[in-house]
């Protein structure tokens, strides 16, 4: 496992472009940059690393402990599901593992409204994703502003859409 590790933090650091990262730069850029896992498992990675010895942590920074440039890093790295599963296994809370994105129910629906209302929705799906991308938002929060902006009532869905958010 601790050969993963390695490849683990040598991938993100290649990724990233820099040496140095703070703690919640590693923890946003491994669950939402990278897609590799969610915050919490990401959360969880970071502690194993340090405790593990792979990165070094000092005033709120990481970086790693020893040169990982000679390590093997394969093209379009993800970390295996055994790594995804040990991390959920270090945890110290047994919660349900949250979805790294929200279920697509709410956001289908938000499309099927669009539609109704005259907007494409392969347009709609894409401006979704713009949306999503510059506000730093969940994808049916994205679309729920769109149909917002494009005049359709969305005081139904707000609720269903937060709690979603929200994970409930």
């Amino acid at each position: 496992m601790n050969a993963e590790l390695e490849v683990c933090a040598a991938a993100f650091f290649r990724i990233k472009g820099k040496n140095v990262v703070t703690e919640q730069e590693f923890t946003m850029s491994v669950a939402f940059d990278n897609k590799w896992m969610s915050v919490k498992e990401a959360n969880q990675l970071m502690k194993v690393l340090v405790s593990e010895g792979i990165l070094t942590r000092s005033n709120g920074y990481l970086k790693p402990a020893k040169d990982l440039s000679a390590a093997h890093v394969p093209i379009a790295y993800r970390p295996s599901e055994e790594l995804r599963k040990s991390l959920a296994g270090t945890s110290e809370e047994k919660a349900p593992a949250a979805a790294p994105e929200p279920p697509a129910d709410i956001f289908m629906e938000l499309i099927d409204v669009a539609v109704a209302n005259g907007l494409p929705k392969g347009k709609f799906v894409a401006e979704s994703n713009i949306v999503k991308k510059r506000l730093g938002v969940e994808t049916c929060v994205a679309a729920l502003l769109l149909l917002r902006d494009n005049g359709i009532d969305i005081e139904r869905y707000k609720d269903r859409v937060y709690a979603q958010v929200l994970g409930k």
